[in-house]
């Protein structure tokens, strides 16, 4: 092996260790959830701040990461973030009020953005989009390892302080790590996989004007929304809303993840066989059916087989839907639109949960399920709507202009 091709594979190696701790503090708080809210007695709705805050500080360090990568560069870009992101958690750790943990979320939010987009960029700019899909997949290990983590310290009689004091710790040994290393990350890489074509700039307001681009919009909102608000919330709904042992409502959340990132991998090896439009309707038809069955209850156990089917469906249609944008709204609006759409999911993952905190205090947990059987079904109009909309713009592109008839006459 080439002195290069070693040097590639070591950052390799660091960029999926980097995407496992970035899921990290997602797995703590979907375990750590209400006995959070215990400690600082608080109420669901008002726990929901920390998502306001967190996507607020993830939405613009993402919005200023190019900015910073050209500056910093992504070697102490992602340093920095990585500091940033301990700093937060060990602020959590000890943090002596609830307002503190609100305004630490800014903090862990801005620097979870800023690794994710400095991470993105460099697997964009020099590997191409096929490690792009096990990056992700990565991410996915790092939320049902935290997830793992924090069922382990709290059923061990500890505090849930010590499973935040345990992933900052991480995240300073990575920041070390990419402090060592930044000179590595500006060098140009050997196996570059250039793309098929350029991307073509079309103005905003032109996309914006498109129907089926607003379908989408709305569509990765509500999906990232219910991925999320299913984690967020699955453990108050076991534990308080359905009087399941606390240790075995760890168990099936964290086997939601675990569900999560083995679809994501065993995407890679169906969509071989399905096109990502049959792909993508039977995960929703199978997501479907999981949040009928998590609302429904039948049996005790019923969570337990529910919540990890949900998360094995739930795994390709985020990378499925960015997949088929080109096809389904032009080249000429798609960079565009994925623009709108990545941004649209992280409102998404902000709103949907804060919504169902609100709607668990105005009625009750139960509500949950409900409001995920809800926005699956509306993903599921959504997306037929779309292709129909694309169905549409396709007819309306091969009728020839009147221009065109009388240059033809």
């Amino acid at each position: 092996m080439s002195a290069s091709n070693r040097r590639q594979l070591f950052l390799v190696v660091i960029i999926f260790i980097a995407f496992i701790s970035l899921g990290l503090p997602d797995g703590l708080l979907d375990i750590a959830n209400p006995r959070i809210r215990h400690t600082f007695t608080i109420e669901p709705d008002i726990f929901s701040l920390i998502f306001v805050t967190g996507v607020a500080g993830y939405s613009l360090s993402g919005f200023f990461a190019g900015q910073l990568v050209q500056r910093l560069g992504i070697g102490l870009l992602l340093s920095g973030s990585c500091f940033m992101t301990a700093l937060a958690l060990f602020g959590n750790a000890i943090a002596p009020a609830w307002s503190w943990f609100v305004l630490l979320g800014l903090a862990g939010g801005a620097g979870a953005g800023a690794i994710d987009a400095g991470l993105n960029t460099y697997v964009a700019t020099n590997h191409g989009p096929r490690m792009m899909f096990w990056l992700h997949a990565f991410f996915g290990v790092g939320v049902t390892s935290g997830t793992w983590l924090m069922s382990l310290v709290v059923n061990s009689g500890k505090t849930w302080r010590l499973g935040y004091a345990i992933v900052g710790g991480m995240q300073i040994a990575l920041a070390l790590c990419f402090l060592l290393t930044r000179a590595r990350w500006s060098q140009p890489s050997a196996q570059v996989e250039q793309p098929t074509s350029k991307p073509v700039r079309t103005p905003i307001m032109d996309s914006l004007r498109l129907p089926v681009v607003w379908l989408g919009v709305a569509l990765f909102f509500l999906y990232t929304g219910a991925e999320v608000a299913a984690g967020r919330w699955s453990t108050s709904l076991f534990i308080e809303g359905r009087h399941i042992k606390a240790s075995t409502a760890g168990l099936w959340v964290s086997a939601y993840w675990g569900m999560f990132t083995f679809g994501r991998v065993m995407a890679g090896v169906l969509g071989r066989w399905l096109t990502p439009l049959t792909f993508l309707r039977i995960s929703l038809i199978e997501s479907l059916a999981a949040t009928l069955l998590l609302v429904t209850n039948p049996f005790n156990w019923s969570g337990g087989v529910a919540l990890p089917l949900l998360g094995f469906a739930f795994a390709p249609i985020f990378p499925i839907l960015i997949s088929i944008t080109p096809g389904r709204v032009g080249a000429a609006h798609a960079a565009n639109t994925i623009g709108f759409q990545i941004a649209a999911a992280g409102l998404g993952a902000a709103v949907l949960p804060g919504l169902t905190g609100v709607l668990a205090k105005i009625a009750s947990i139960t509500a949950m399920p409900v409001v995920l059987l809800v926005t699956v079904i509306l993903i599921l109009l959504l997306h037929e709507l779309s292709q129909a909309a694309k169905r549409s713009r396709e007819i309306v592109s091969t009728v020839p202009s009147p221009q065109a008839e009388t240059a033809q006459d």
